[in-house]
């Protein structure tokens, strides 16, 4: 089997011949260490928007920018205490909301410092904002990328995160959103329909794309998306979506990478196929991948290799390694990824480590 062949079967819920090793492709530099740890057998995992991303995105880039219509948007910079922020306005004929963002100095992911919404008030103007996004399809991107692609690994296609987490992780900050959302403030239910309304538009382009798997980043934790919350607000987007996948033979992965243990009821019910960047309990889930399968039988489970072993030694890992693929079997679809931050320049060291590993100790047959 190709590395694409492998991770589409555990994407389906079949078994490879082998468990692969897979890395997000953002996490993997381009260069001849890359070609040859390639060559060992990783599989790059590659994200990109089935259509333009409800505004404001979380990440301005080509493919994930929507328009708003009758809105001026600016992207500006500043220096604070010798760091780069980035400021990001929308201005509209109803008001005008801002962000700052900064890179992480270790990882350099995106973080944001300020959220747009900051009031009640700024809830309308995110509204309106909401209500004129242009949604535009990517699908001759998407074709030309799964081409590049080819059988090095998947181009999974990218949808929104649910309107419950995007408000909480991108537009207000759960310091504020959940303050409100308890409170019963009407501006933010409002807003959640419409943001819901607004994103099943988009779902007959997702449905009908060629791209092969359907990726959501939903980046859920018990504690911050609670059970009454995550069944009133989450599940029903799930089903909405999966309802329009039914039939297509996509694989509708969901990103689930905190504490699930208050949700094991709810997520036994969810319509999605698989659960994807599964948190270990060493980087602070509450239940352990055995406890996991037991409960969710049905669904693929995909854990993230922990970015906190990056410090650890080689015979560690190892011992580690030696343990996961006991507790995962090799009766059932397993692929351990590297899907969130690592530290600079350690998958040089990390991935031929797991690649090695995996091809000793990872066949099924």
């Amino acid at each position: 089997m190709t590395i694409k062949d492998r991770i589409m079967a555990v994407y389906k819920n079949e078994l490879p011949d082998q468990h692969p090793v897979s890395i997000y492709s953002r996490y993997l530099p381009r260069g001849t260490k890359e070609r040859q740890i390639r060559d060992m057998g990783v599989g790059i995992i590659e994200y990109y928007p089935v259509t333009t991303l409800l505004a404001p995105p979380w990440h301005m880039n080509p493919g994930f920018l929507s328009e708003v219509k009758n809105t001026e948007m600016r992207i500006g910079y500043k220096w604070e205490n010798g760091e780069l922020f980035e400021i990001r306005t929308y201005e509209t004929k109803v008001g005008k909301l801002y962000q700052l963002t900064r890179k992480d100095p270790v990882y350099g992911s995106d973080w944001i410092s300020k959220f747009y919404i900051t009031e009640p008030d700024d809830y309308k103007i995110m509204q309106y904002i909401v209500e004129n996004t242009v949604f535009r399809s990517n699908e001759e991107d998407l074709k030309l990328k799964m081409q590049d692609m080819d059988q090095d690994g998947v181009i999974v296609g990218r949808i929104d995160r649910s309107p419950f987490q995007k408000l909480m992780i991108e537009l207000a900050g759960p310091e504020r959103f959940l303050i409100d959302i308890c409170s019963g403030l009407k501006e933010t239910e409002e807003l959640l329909e419409v943001m819901d309304s607004k994103l099943q538009q988009s779902f007959d382009v997702i449905a009908q794309s060629d791209v092969e798997v359907i990726w959501q980043p939903e980046n859920i934790s018990g504690e911050m998306t609670p059970p009454v919350f995550f069944k009133k607000y989450c599940m029903p987007f799930y089903e909405k979506l999966s309802k329009k996948l039914k039939g297509t033979g996509k694989p509708y992965l969901v990103h689930l990478d905190g504490r699930l243990k208050s949700l094991i009821e709810l997520i036994t019910n969810c319509s999605f196929n698989c659960i994807e960047s599964f948190s270990y309990p060493e980087i602070g889930n509450d239940i352990t991948l055995s406890e996991a399968r037991k409960t969710w039988p049905d669904k693929v489970i995909i854990p993230n290799f922990p970015s906190s072993l990056c410090q650890k030694t080689d015979r560690e890992i190892i011992a580690f390694m030696v343990e996961k693929i006991h507790e995962a079997g090799t009766k059932k679809p397993f692929m351990i990824q590297i899907s969130e931050d690592i530290p600079h320049g350690q998958w040089r060291r990390i991935l031929p480590l797991l690649c090695k590993f995996m091809n000793e100790n990872a066949r099924t047959g």
